[in-house]
């Protein structure tokens, strides 16, 4: 089965087009107001709505207090309060028991800058996990297709690794690292 990508941190209408028209198969709403890529619940629903059928939406927030109506997905940083529909994230190590067929995300610590040492050390760790990964944290088009082939994640996600500024995407880098990650698995 092929790798599914998420492309996180949406903020504009061009760039939900662009991650669509490449083929993400979800997309990601940053709804933390200390994130560099956060919009507001309004602004996040009026995106959310500009998605096809076949694309799943999250809603990327620090702790999860049930569904989010106008989401397919919550994301969220704490266990307590997760919906059936979640993906539990962490960063650094994942949780010695993960919830029983709860997607986990494995991010790196906010702002870090690894080098190939250290993100080979958390693709490792990622790889022995016993749930279905997401993998994240400085992914770009350009060390994507190493990852998933050292990994073999559920999926993968990248905000920062298809920006030209926060926030602001890139189609291009976009659709290479969509394309790059599926050719990889």
């Amino acid at each position: 089965m092929s790798v599914l990508v998420k492309i996180c941190g949406l903020g504009r209408e061009q760039d939900v087009d662009a991650a669509v028209a490449a083929g993400a198969d979800l997309v990601g709403f940053v709804l933390v107001p200390s994130s560099p890529r956060a919009v507001t619940v309004e602004r996040a629903r009026e995106l959310a709505a500009r998605v096809p059928a076949g694309v799943r939406t999250v809603a990327v927030v620090e702790r999860a207090n049930g569904a989010l109506p106008g989401f397919d997905l919550v994301q969220a940083y704490e266990r307590h309060g997760l919906p059936p529909q979640a993906i539990l994230a962490t960063r650094g190590d994942p949780p010695e028991e993960p919830p029983e067929g709860m997607p986990i995300l494995l991010d790196l610590p906010f702002g870090s800058r690894p080098g190939p040492a250290d993100l080979r050390t958390h693709w490792r760790r990622a790889a022995a996990v016993r749930a279905p990964v997401v993998l994240a944290g400085s992914l770009t088009p350009d060390n994507v297709g190493e990852a998933v082939r050292a990994v073999r994640p559920w999926a993968v996600d990248t905000a920062r690794g298809v920006e030209t500024a926060p926030g602001v995407k890139d189609a291009r880098l976009i659709q290479c690292f969509v394309a790059t990650a599926r050719e990889s698995s």
